[in-house]
């Protein structure tokens, strides 16, 4: 019997171990760096543009219904937290041929946080995911803190949450208190 319960010990001990260095991988997964265009077609470097707040990128298409409802709550968020540092950054993976269609998508909804297009779709599929909508939020650093896929109502409520966990993070240089 006690040759078993070591046994599962060590278990245990190994799927601890390998849980945590798992997070703490995923936890210093750095933002890949990339240059994409704005709707003007000026190429923008994401990481200019993200250094230093707490940051929501949004992958997104015209084509996909979940996107389009959750727009005008990021849109709200991102007015919501603007003075305390945080801002989205919405990424359309339209191709060439629908990419026309984003700037009138994003005019229609009134949208005013940052839309770039990532028409070869690159940085996205750095993510090795095909879902969408699909975020990353990334932290005043430049790591990923946290993931998100798809969107149903009620998502943005566990969102806001972790935009003011971060928000009240020790490491958030825009913290009120500081």
């Amino acid at each position: 019997m006690d040759e078993t319960h070591h046994h599962h010990q060590i278990i245990l001990r190994t799927i601890s171990l390998l849980l945590f260095l798992t997070t703490g991988w995923a936890a210093e997964q750095s933002f890949p760096s990339a240059g994409l265009k704005d709707l003007t077609g000026s190429r923008v470097e994401m990481q200019s543009v993200m250094e230093g707040k707490l940051t929501l990128v949004n992958f997104w298409a015209t084509y996909c219904v979940p996107c389009r409802k959750e727009m005008k709550i990021l849109d709200k968020l991102n007015t919501k937290f603007a003075d305390q540092g945080f801002q989205v950054i919405g990424v359309a993976i339209d191709n060439p041929k629908t990419a026309g269609r984003v700037r009138g998508l994003v005019r229609s909804k009134n949208l005013r946080y940052t839309i770039l297009l990532d028409t070869d779709q690159s940085l996205y599929r750095t993510f090795n995911t095909n879902a969408m909508p699909y975020s990353v939020l990334v932290d005043p650093r430049g790591n990923i803190v946290w993931q998100h896929t798809g969107y149903v109502p009620g998502d943005e409520i566990e969102l806001e949450k972790v935009i003011i966990s971060n928000l009240t993070s020790e490491d958030n240089p825009h913290r009120s208190d500081k």
